[in-house]
């Protein structure tokens, strides 16, 4: 299986919403707020978008942000890895374990002293995926949703 790992153009945004609208069975974002967020992502500095393609064919996505912190002596950064995605016909090909692997690689790579993320409770076997790649829970996730101040700041 040979699988190249790029980061995502503005040619891959309907690819993309449909990634994103098939992991959660939701529907397609509108084209000029996908762009919008596009643009919103690719501004902030770290923070990639990541395409996975097998014989020329899209088979995935995951996203990868690097965020500096002062809480850990001697290593001053982390990586987040979020909307990891494989298409539905090329599940259960090892993509998905391949994807991760280059997102670790990627981390490290840029001095990360650790990758987090986040997954729904009700996804069962994603975290049974994670955990045979090493990773581990460790404590609580929270989260509270807020009411945007500034409805210009929001993209919907």
């Amino acid at each position: 299986m040979q699988l190249d790992i790029r980061i995502a153009t503005v040619a891959d945004l309907s690819t993309l919403n449909n990634l994103y609208a098939e992991m959660d069975g939701e529907s397609e974002l509108p084209p000029e707020t996908v762009e919008t967020l596009f643009e919103q992502i690719r501004a902030i500095p770290d923070y990639r978008i990541y395409i996975a393609e097998s014989e020329g064919e899209v088979v995935g996505t995951f996203s990868l942000l690097t965020v500096p912190t002062f809480m850990h002596r001697g290593f001053h950064k982390f990586a987040v890895l979020d909307a990891v995605t494989v298409m539905p016909y090329s599940r259960g090909r090892g993509f998905g374990r391949e994807m991760i692997k280059e997102a670790i690689a990627l981390a490290a790579a840029a001095g990360c002293y650790k990758v987090t993320l986040s997954s729904n409770l009700k996804r069962d076997r994603a975290h049974g995926f994670y955990r045979s790649l090493g990773f581990e829970q460790h404590g609580w996730s929270f989260s509270l949703k807020t009411v945007p101040e500034r409805p210009d700041l929001t993209v919907t």
